[in-house]
């Protein structure tokens, strides 16, 4: 009987938060200045992150808010919470205020007011919130504030009011360098599957077929090694690791698309059938395929927030924009 690979798993789930963050030291340092007042009560310079899909924007903020500030922040994803009252909901849950399910949203804002709770609220993806409206009451209270999102230019149409409350300070997360992907998954490795099980040339292999996301990184090498266990093997080989990749590349395509209108999902099968199209042809193609066609303005944000998410790739500009499938 061979000894399993993979010693454990739990290292590799997308929520896991490791014990040191590697590769995002300006990040780190940028992020440490914004939030030192909050060490001694005081307010905090807002910030907004932002970077595409597996830079570890996520995981350093809840890294750096578990670490030192777990009692004075809570975290909020907007993918599953999308509308003011919800997030509110979950702000009062976390901070131990007791909510019956039945209040108005404008209780609940209430019940925030009278707990005198001064947080750190981390709104992951706040590009899915249903409205701003609730971006506005948290800037107004005072309330601390740490944004997160794919897209750089995800709060450019926000109302100014809402925008003048917030003063954000950006810090962006680009992707990661294929050296800097080795660093993560050998750090990770080394700590989480038996010796010798997988060699530096296959981690490099790996790190090279990222494109900058340690996610898909990570992803590859649980599937490779599970795969390789099952297979009564005591490491894991390149034949193991190409199938993972493709199964990551997979799930990580389901994972974006899920954050697609349903507007944006025709457009993405439109263009994923043709592999490449001018704009205006796909436009054309997409407003023969739906009944209520959307505008100019809203199909332009649609095409940048897929390029953002990595799903698709641009060449041009203007009308004279070329479309190519990355997924």
């Amino acid at each position: 009987m061979h000894d399993s690979i993979v010693l454990d798993e739990e290292m590799f789930d997308e929520n896991y938060i490791p014990e040191r963050i590697l590769c995002r030291e300006g990040q780190i340092k940028e992020m440490a200045k914004c939030l030192k007042p909050a060490r001694d009560g005081k307010s905090i310079i807002n910030l907004f992150i932002f970077g595409p899909p597996g830079v570890g924007k996520t995981m350093l903020c809840r890294w750096i808010l578990n670490e030192h500030f777990p009692k004075k922040s809570v975290y909020v994803n907007c993918w599953s919470k999308r509308t003011s009252h919800k997030v509110m909901e979950e702000i009062l849950l976390q901070s131990g205020i007791i909510v019956h399910g039945q209040e108005p949203t404008s209780d609940l804002i209430k019940k925030f007011e009278v707990s005198g709770k001064k947080v750190i609220v981390c709104l992951d993806e706040v590009d899915q919130l249903d409205d701003s409206d609730i971006l506005y009451v948290l800037a107004r209270k005072p309330c601390d504030m740490i944004l997160i999102s794919n897209d750089g230019f995800a709060l450019s149409d926000l109302d100014y009011r809402i925008r003048s409350s917030l003063l954000l300070n950006d810090i962006e997360f680009k992707p990661y360098s294929d050296g800097e992907i080795f660093q993560i998954l050998m750090e990770r490795v080394s700590r989480s599957f038996k010796p010798d099980s997988v060699s530096d040339e296959l981690l490099s292999i790996v790190s090279r077929m990222c494109r900058g996301d340690a996610r898909i990184g990570l992803q590859t090498l649980r599937y490779a090694a599970k795969d390789a266990e099952s297979k009564g093997l005591d490491v894991v080989t390149i034949e193991e690791t190409k199938s993972a990749m493709r199964y990551a590349r997979k799930y990580r395509l389901s994972y974006l698309l899920r954050k697609l209108n349903e507007d944006q999902r025709i457009i993405y099968e439109i263009l994923k059938r043709n592999k490449r199209m001018e704009s205006g042809r796909l436009f054309e193609e997409y407003g023969r395929s739906v009944k209520d066609v959307v505008t100019d303005r809203s199909y332009r944000n649609y095409m940048k927030r897929m390029v953002e998410l990595g799903l698709i790739r641009v060449d041009g500009s203007g009308r004279w924009k070329v479309y190519d499938v990355m997924l």
